[in-house]
């Protein structure tokens, strides 16, 4: 095998130019524009002044050589050809301190009887010493460390796993059906890679997405948080690449622990290619950690502020002796208190996974998931005066009962069957089945405050049952062929999901309970569960139904050297219903799509071995139940995505950056009908809403210099109504998606004698969100919240890091609601320092 060289031809930095004015937006942006110049600048550099003869600072575990001897040259930034057989079965004691190339590969290879030979041209050749020359001796440091030879299945150079990589940058990526490069997908990506996680402390899918390029959080007034991207909600979620509805009556209740995760793909703009129905927003991919070729165990264990304590275990490797049965199991719990009074939850976590060969190209993966959820919430979030203004509550205030329960279950299977035929052809076939129960009661606060009285806010109660199972089938096609003298790839495949929901939820008013907002009592009295149905507002006991099942092609022919077109679609059938579960009548009329086609199509034109260049377009459609005066069912709305931008792979792919200009038409939204009668309903609708969402999205992630890494994202977003008969000519969304938004975390490994300590730090801002009610309108200023973090190798096995999140202490609202309700603080200032062991 041979890792590509560091000798590229230099490029120009790509930068982002903004008009010059002292304003927070403006030096988020110059941060975003340094970090691409500093990418651009470090490809040059490296490639001006070879490392290969400078010492350099390295911590390579003791473990397999082959992925040791790759990782080390692509450190010194060399080039080293080798066999895999001549590496197969062999291991090494590591490396660990300050060395020059040469002496690095004498210790990496010590005792294994190999030597690395630097060859005429430039570069290493790995090979057995010449008869008579008698192979490195093993330094004292490393022969202790040597352990009893084991057989090992080496790891492709290019593979989408970012485990173990220690770093921020992905080239492969697995969200658009089979393995592609990021260059090859001609819309935004972003990876948020293993390492980024550990290294922020991001334990959740939440945690993830508030730190992802273009993502917005908002949080739900029943519970949990709606997910937005380039002004609307992200409806399509995956698991190793295969789709899983999503339905919640009335929040979204959905919780991921990441301990089971390797990696989050997230491609931004309408997917319909991906997904059949859904807004144009993004698709969000977990993929999850799968078994090793090698034992490994890994711990971690933290405490943090309002003690927050948690704990993980993941333990990976060979279960026979040959290899070709291979398992993993990560356990994590979590228990933690919040910011907020009485407040409290308990988390957990236990994933399971076998993989088997059986046969030579045959691979069959099973794996099993448990996450239980138990907590004391505050949803629906804090009040403002009825005329807008800021109550100026203490961020620990907790308007809600000390009885408000959150209990949440979530089990999950599935079976992965992968065969390649040959080193063109592969074909996975994937099942999957998920359980999913919800049992929530809970005290909320409604209502604006008088600035006189002091009177207004009420206290109600909601109480939520229910139940979904998840099943899913998708067949997955990849493959390259030659025409026309030129070589292609096509993907094509079928899946298909149903998705049955019970759901029985009450919310009713609380009989004889006073609310003071500024002295609340968390101490009131608990209906029972019956009160709840007797005595509700708004309910009922409905069961869902959804199926969607669909096929899709899509093929990227190269049409000379530097273009290659991407053109593709979907056929989707979809089927929703609902009925009442007592009186068994529909609870809204049932909806159906046939033969709905969804084109996806592309150009990349290759710029440099670097740089491309892309144009694409995408189609999505979304149902909707609402009627015309005529009861009929409206169309879908349906989504056109169009996008153009530049992607690059710097420093020999160990830096990714993109820049991309995007605009989103969304049609057919339903619309209140004011002129004719209604037939069937009390509402009817036509469908002729519009809105457009317009922007720019720049990204840069990796090593950008020796043992600095960095993830850079910033996305400018105008939306607005350009058809309503309501809102046309003016902002959609503005509470969910801010004009300008910054993502920045880096870290950096200091050198020589310090190279134990690594120092990162990020910052997170955004300009002012607000909301409109009525005549009132609530608004979040622009700010900015800093974190840092440092962390100290203890020695080869052990680590250690504190975390500081919101620095600077700032206070301000995470989600703008109304004067109402749902007004809710962002995190004050927390420390969490954590212990990291790997073995």
């Amino acid at each position: 095998m041979a890792l590509p060289s560091s000798r590229t031809a230099p490029m120009r930095p790509l930068s982002l130019c903004m008009p010059a004015r002292p304003s927070a937006v403006t030096h988020g942006v110059r941060t975003l524009c340094l970090a691409f110049a500093l990418a651009a600048s470090g490809a040059a550099t490296a490639q001006a002044n070879p490392p290969a003869a400078a010492t350099a600072a390295y911590d390579i575990p003791a473990g397999a050589l082959g992925p040791a001897l790759s990782r080390f040259a692509a450190q010194a930034g060399v080039t080293l050809s080798f066999e895999p057989s001549l590496t197969e079965g062999r291991r090494t004691g590591g490396l660990r301190g300050t060395h020059a190339v040469g002496d690095g590969f004498s210790r990496l290879l010590a005792g294994t009887g190999l030597e690395a030979v630097a060859r005429a041209g430039g570069g290493y050749t790995l090979r057995h010493p010449a008869p008579g020359v008698p192979p490195p001796a093993a330094p004292a440091d490393a022969q202790s460390n040597l352990l009893s030879e084991v057989r090992v299945t080496a790891q492709a150079e290019r593979s989408a796993i970012t485990e173990g990589s220690g770093s921020y940058a992905s080239r492969i990526v697995t969200v658009g059906k089979g393995e592609q490069t990021l260059k090859e997908i001609p819309q935004s990506v972003t990876v948020v890679t293993r390492q980024k996680m550990d290294d922020q402390n991001l334990h959740t899918i939440d945690d993830v997405l508030a730190q992802t390029t273009g993502i917005t959080m908002y949080d739900s007034p029943m519970g949990g948080r709606y997910v937005y991207s380039r002004g609307f909600r992200v409806d399509s979620y995956q698991y190793d690449g295969v789709n899983r509805a999503f339905y919640y009556p009335q929040a979204n209740s959905f919780t991921s622990n990441a301990a089971t995760l390797d990696r989050v793909e997230v491609v931004r703009g309408a997917t319909g290619l991906l997904q059949g129905a859904g807004s144009p927003s993004a698709t969000i991919n977990m993929v999850r950690k799968r078994p090793t070729a090698d034992k490994q165990l890994q711990f971690s264990a933290s405490a943090g502020s309002w003690n927050n304590y948690r704990a993980e275990v993941d333990a990976s490797g060979p279960l026979n002796e040959a290899g070709t049965l291979r398992g993993r199991v990560v356990a994590s719990g979590n228990d933690r208190d919040y910011f907020y009074d009485t407040a409290k939850s308990r988390t957990g976590v236990l994933y399971g996974v076998l993989a088997a060969d059986i046969g030579p190209q045959t691979v069959l993966t099973l794996g099993v998931s448990h996450e239980k959820l138990r907590a004391t919430p505050f949803f629906q979030g804090l009040p403002s005066y009825s005329n807008g203004a800021d109550l100026h509550l203490r961020r620990s205030t907790y308007l809600a009962a000390d009885w408000n329960r959150w209990k949440s279950a979530q089990t999950s299977a599935f079976a992965e069957l992968a065969h390649r035929f040959d080193a063109d052809w592969s074909l996975k076939v994937t099942a999957g089945y998920v359980r999913e129960q919800q049992d929530i009661k809970y005290a909320f606060p409604l209502g604006a405050v008088n600035p006189v009285t002091l009177a207004g806010n009420v206290m109600y109660g909601g109480l939520f049952d229910f139940k979904t199972d998840n099943k899913t089938l998708d067949l997955a096609v990849d493959g390259k062929f030659d025409a026309f003298g030129r070589r292609h790839s096509v993907s094509f495949g079928a899946n298909t999901g149903r998705m049955f929901n019970h759901s029985d939820f009450s919310l009713m008013q609380l009989p004889g309970v006073a609310n003071n907002v500024f002295a609340p009592v968390s101490a009131i009295a608990e209906p029972s569960d019956a009160t709840f149905v007797a005595r509700r507002y708004r309910g009922g006991d409905t069961e869902t139904r959804i199926t969607q099942s669909g096929a899709y092609g899509v093929a990227r022919l190269s049409l000379s050297d530097p273009l290659t077109l991407v053109a593709g679609a979907r056929v989707t059938r979809y089927r929703a219903s609902d009925r009442d579960r007592i009186t068994g009548d529909p609870a809204t009329a049932p909806y159906r799509e046939n033969g709905v086609l969804t084109p996806y199509g592309g150009l990349i034109y290759a710029l440099t071995a670097q740089w491309s260049a892309y144009v694409s377009y995408a189609d999505i459609f979304q149902p909707q139940n609402a009627m015309t005066a005529a009861g009929d069912m409206l169309p879908p709305v349906k989504g056109r995505n169009y996008e153009a931008g530049l992607k690059g792979e710097l420093l020999d792919g160990k830096v990714n950056a993109s820049l991309a200009l995007f605009r989103l038409d969304q049609n057919n939204r339903a619309q209140e009908d004011l002129v004719n009668v209604c037939t069937r309903s009390t509402y009817c609708s036509v469908s002729t809403g519009k809105v457009r969402s317009e922007g720019l999205d720049a990204e840069i992630s990796g090593e950008v210099a020796r043992g600095w890494q960095v993830f850079a994202g910033y996305t400018f977003n105008h939306f607005k109504y350009l058809n309503d008969t309501a809102n046309a000519g003016i902002d959609f969304a503005s509470t969910y998606s801010p004009k300008h938004m910054v993502r920045v975390w880096t870290e950096y490994r200091l050198p020589g004698a310090l190279n134990a300590w690594t120092l990162g730090g990020g910052v997170n801002f955004q300009t002012a969100s607000s909301r409109t009610t009525g005549a009132i309108k609530l608004e979040q200023a622009s700010y900015a919240v800093w974190s840092a973090r440092v962390a100290y190798q203890i020695n080869r096995n052990w680590s250690a890091a504190l975390n500081v999140n919101n620095l600077f202490d700032k206070t301000y609202y995470q989600t703008v609601g109304a004067p109402a309700w749902g007004n809710v603080y962002g995190e004050p200032r927390s420390a969490m320092v954590t212990l990291r062991g790997t073995f």
